[in-house]
Order: C-alpha cells, then structure tokens, then sequence
C-alpha cells in the first residue's frame, strides 16, 4: 500500500492539480487560529475590526487558493454539510428574526468555505501541521496573558473593546487573573471551556505527528506538557470527558494495530460492545459521573436550558426559529431565555443537537445527527483500513471523537473553528474516497490491459 505522503502527491497531481507553496499552509494556519481563537481577536480589536478581519483574510485565501492553481471538485463536496449550510441559507425565509438569520447565514458560508478551501489546497499532514500551529500559538499566548493579567496587571482584564462600558459583567471578563490561585484560567479565548478544548485537539495532533514520526522528543515534551497542562488549569469537565474518550480510542487503535488482522473483528465487536455498556452507566449513574468530575447534577444550568430551548422549538417543529448560531443578547426572544447569575443572558443552548433543533427544526437536526455519524464511519474506517501503514490517518478519528463528546454539552460544533474543521474534514474525505475510486477503476483497466491516462 502506498504511504499517505505518495497518496496525496497522486491526490495534488489527478485532482487538485495544484502546486505546493508555503503561502497556503501559512494561511490555512491564520484561518485556524482566526476561527478557533476568534473571540480573543474580538476581545483585542471589537467586533467591526475582527469582522472586517476575517473578510479580508477569507478573501487572502479565495485567491491564494486560485492564484497557486487548486480547484475545488464537485464531487468532494459533503453533501451532507452542504444540504444543512443550504437550509441555515434557507431559513431566511421562515426566520423569526430575518436581519441577524442574514448576517448568520453569512458567516456560514464563509466558514464552510475556509474549510472546503484548506481540505482542497492542503494534504492531510498540511492540514494536520496547519491546526497543529494555530493551537500551539493560542496554548502559548493564553499562558503569556494568564501570566501577564497575574503578575503584572493584578486584577481581571475585561476586553478592550468596553473600556467605556459603566459595569462589565462578571461572565463578560476576558481573564480573571487566576493562574497562580490554581485556575480556572480562560486564555486569550475568554473562555476555560474552548480553551481546555483547544488544549486537547492540540495533544491530539502531537500524539499523531509523533506517532507519524514528523515531531521529535524536545517538541513532543514541550506541547505535551503545555497541553496537559493548560487541560489541568482550565478545569472542563466536558473536555476532561473527552479526554478519557480520546485515550481508550488510541489505546483501542493500538490494541487493533497490535494483534493478528483474523482477531481484530472481535476486538472491535468487544470494545464497542463495552463502549455502549460504559455510555450505559454513566446515564444510569448520572449523579456520581457529575460528582466526579466535580459539577451539579443539573451540568451547570443545561438541563434548564435544554427545557427552555425545547419549550420554543415546540412553536416551530419542522424548520425551527431560523438560523443565528449565537444567541444575541439584543433580541428580546433571547434576552430573557435563561438569565445566568451575573445578570447577562445565556448565548446558546450548550448543544449542538439541540441547537440544530431550535434553530433549523427536525430537517436541520437531523442532518447534523447523519453529518456526525457518517464523519466517525468513514474517519474511523480510513484509520483502520491503514492501521498498518500509516499514522497520519488516524487523526480525523480522533478529532471526530473530541468534538462529538463536546457537541453534547456545547453548541461549537455549528459554528467557529469546530465547524471549520468539520467542513474539511468531510472535503478531504470526499476527495480520498475519489481518489480510492480513481485507483481502483486504473488497476482494473491495467489487469485488462486497456491504456490509462493520466
């Protein structure tokens, strides 16, 4: 079999036919940190500048990705993915708040198209070394910032942009100085729960790199220990769930890797069997999973907003309220929703299916359910299809795994960087499945001995 490193210079030559320059895997890095490290630029330079930011660099990679001779086939596309960015699009026409469902519907597209872009324009370990890049860089400045709020400025940072503001609510913080009081610490990203999150995809591409042996010892050492680390300090149950998911499936991947190929069907078979009788406990002991990792047995106020959320989808079923991604606080709709403790009112449902649901109905949830299905089908079956080959492959398994045990308790996989990278995850799985095809249908011609052009 043909290392991944062959496969896609063959995939660049049939089907992007185009060449490799530093200028794209550069942007692709900006679009990641952009999108994942969003509300820390928001923070920095208001929301007019980081719009204004984002178009532009959105327009830098259309025409990098023109200029340097790539194209996007058709056929790649998810049809999936495209069908629920279709109907977000859609949803202006039945939205109950027509102007923000506009501007949503917008960034939608923008960032599916980031995504498309980057799978069509980067191989998959560019693509790894891309996402790799932009989370170091967000690990490192978090730090830098914890550290400078901690030591030198000595009282919670609130964002740049509402220095005017009378009274900045407690949630609105952009860092609350926690660092050496043991955490929860926010990062440039204001939040603790993308920031744990970023922290795991981060460790999730060095174990890959390394296990691809493209990361030597000093480096695997320096953003294990800061991932781990920043994991610690944030102090996410959600993602400290994911975690433990993401371990079993590495050691599952090793475990399948190790034994004879005759066994591995029963190693499957027992480790999903006993993955549903794990999922099983948890729900039945939801209590003492909450205890453990250190929250309410009501996870932080969702269950509240679950109802309240399924309460209004109730008015709209089959094509929900209209497409918003984030709540905005100046609609009275989601003004007075859920009111957390500081005053201010909550932003989203805290997840994802239930989000689809409220937003875009049975029809868009539904399409999200079969989006995240068909990405851990295919992603895991091209690990274990080159289990013995190669080890850059089995990264879009794992990053499907974390964010599929975040969607359940955040709404981040429908928007922002989350979404970015679904959106090229499904591309590059779609131009794999094209090139497997292309390969197979030139063998065949080859053992009948017809011509093959190339």
């Amino acid at each position: 079999m043909r290392s991944a490193s062959t496969d896609d210079r063959v995939r660049g030559r049939e089907i992007v036919r185009g060449s490799r320059r530093p200028l794209l895997p550069a942007l692709g890095t900006w679009a990641f940190f952009l999108t994942f490290s969003g509300q820390g630029v928001r923070d920095l330079v208001g929301w007019w500048a980081f719009g204004l930011l984002a178009a532009l660099s959105g327009l830098a990679l259309l025409a990098v990705f023109i200029h340097e001779g790539h194209r996007v086939p058709w056929r790649a596309l998810p049809p999936v993915t495209s069908a629920y960015v279709l109907v977000c699009v859609l949803s202006v026409i039945w939205s109950q708040y027509r102007s923000e469902t506009a501007l949503a519907a917008l960034l939608m597209v923008a960032t599916s198209a980031t995504g498309v872009l980057l799978a069509c324009g980067l191989s998959l370990r560019q693509l790894t070394d891309a996402l790799s890049r932009a989370l170091e860089a967000t690990l490192v400045l978090s730090l830098l910032l914890e550290v400078w709020v901690a030591l030198v400025l000595r009282h919670p940072l609130i964002p740049l942009y509402m220095r005017d503001w009378d009274e900045v609510p407690i949630s609105y913080y952009w860092v609350n100085g926690d660092l050496f009081n043991g955490g929860p610490i926010q990062g440039i990203v204001g939040n603790r729960n993308p920031l744990a999150f970023i922290a795991l995809l981060t460790l999730l591409c060095v174990v890959v790199r390394r296990a691809d042996r493209r990361l030597r010892l000093p480096g695997l050492v320096i953003w294990t220990s800061l991932s781990l680390l920043v994991l610690v300090l944030a102090g996410s149950a959600t993602v400290s769930v994911a975690l433990i998911v993401c371990v079993a499936v590495c050691l599952l991947l090793w475990l399948v890797r190790r034994v004879q190929p005759r066994l591995r069907p029963a190693v499957l078979t027992t480790a999903m069997a006993l993955g549903v009788a794990l999922i099983a406990l948890a729900i039945g002991q939801h209590s003492q999973v909450t205890a453990v990792l250190g929250r309410s047995t009501d996870m932080s106020g969702r269950w509240e907003i679950w109802q309240r959320v399924l309460e209004l989808w109730e008015d709209h079923t089959i094509l929900g309220w209209g497409w918003i991604m984030y709540w905005v606080p100046w609609l009275p709709l989601f003004a007075t929703l859920v009111i957390r403790p500081d005053g201010t009112p909550t932003m989203s449902a805290h997840n994802a299916y239930i989000e689809a649901l409220f937003q875009t109905g049975v029809v868009g949830a539904a399409l999200v359910v079969v989006l995240v299905v068909l990405l851990l089908y295919r992603s895991f079956r091209l690990a274990l299809h080159n289990i013995d080959s190669d080890a850059s492959v089995l990264l879009p398994a794992l990053l499907m795994t974390a964010m599929t045990v975040q969607s359940f308790t955040e709404s981040r996989l429908l928007s922002e960087g989350n979404w970015v990278l679904v959106c090229a995850l499904g591309t590059w799985l779609g131009l794999h499945r094209i090139y497997e095809r292309n390969r197979s249908e030139n063998d065949a011609a080859i053992g009948r001995g017809t011509t093959v052009r190339t």
